[in-house]
C-alpha cells in the first residue's frame, strides 16, 4: 500500500510539473473589476464550452497589466508568446465548463478573478497514461493564473453552491 501511494504521489508531481504551472498575480484587482464590468454591459457573450454561466466573446481591448504579466510568466519557462486571445467566463451553481482544448495554439491560461469555492476545480484529463488515474484536479485560489499547453483536454466542475460565483478569464498565446 505505501509503494502505491508513492508512485501516486510521483506521478501527481511528474503530472504537475510537466502539464501545468501557476503564478500568481500580484496587479490591480479593481483594474481588472472594472473591465470586467464594462465588459459585461455590452456583450451578450456567447455559448462555446460553457454548460450555463456566461462567456464573453473574445476581448480586443483592456487588461494591460494582466495580460503582461502572462507573457512575463510564461518566458520565465523560456516561451516567447504573443496573446493570440482572451474572454470572460462567470459561472453560478450548477455551471461548468464541459472537457475541451483551445484549438492548437502553443500555450492557454486561466486568471481566477473570483473562486467560490474548492468544489469547482479545474481538471486535466489524459495527462499520462497511469493505471492510478488519468484527472487531476487543480482548486484554484484567487489571483492564481494557471497555464497548461493548449492541446491538453481540461473542464471545469460545477460547485452546486446556488449562491456561488466563479469569474476568470481565459488566455490563448503563439509562439513569435
Amino acid at each position: 500500500m505505501l509503494a502505491v501511494l508513492w508512485l501516486r504521489k510521483m506521478i501527481e508531481k511528474i503530472i504537475h510539473k510537466d502539464s501545468f504551472f501557476i503564478n500568481q498575480y500580484q496587479g490591480d484587482e479593481n483594474q481588472i473589476q472594472k473591465h470586467i464590468e464594462h465588459i459585461l454591459t455590452f456583450d451578450k457573450g456567447r455559448n462555446f464550452s460553457n454548460q450555463g454561466g456566461y462567456q464573453s466573446n473574445d476581448i480586443t481591448f483592456g487588461f494591460h497589466d494582466l495580460i503582461k504579466f502572462a507573457i512575463e510568466s510564461l518566458s520565465l519557462i523560456g516561451e516567447n508568446m504573443r496573446l493570440s486571445n482572451f474572454w470572460i467566463n462567470i459561472n453560478h451553481g450548477n455551471h461548468y465548463n464541459s472537457t475541451h482544448i483551445h484549438d492548437l495554439r502553443d500555450w492557454s491560461a486561466v486568471y481566477y478573478h473570483k473562486v467560490c469555492c474548492e468544489q469547482s476545480t479545474l481538471n486535466f484529463t489524459n495527462l499520462v497514461p497511469t493505471v492510478i488515474q488519468n484527472e487531476y484536479k487543480y482548486p484554484p485560489k484567487e489571483k492564481d493564473m494557471v497555464f497548461f499547453k493548449s492541446i491538453q483536454p481540461h473542464s471545469v466542475s460545477a460547485c452546486h453552491g446556488q449562491d456561488h460565483e466563479r469569474i476568470s478569464i481565459a488566455f490563448n498565446f503563439a509562439k513569435l
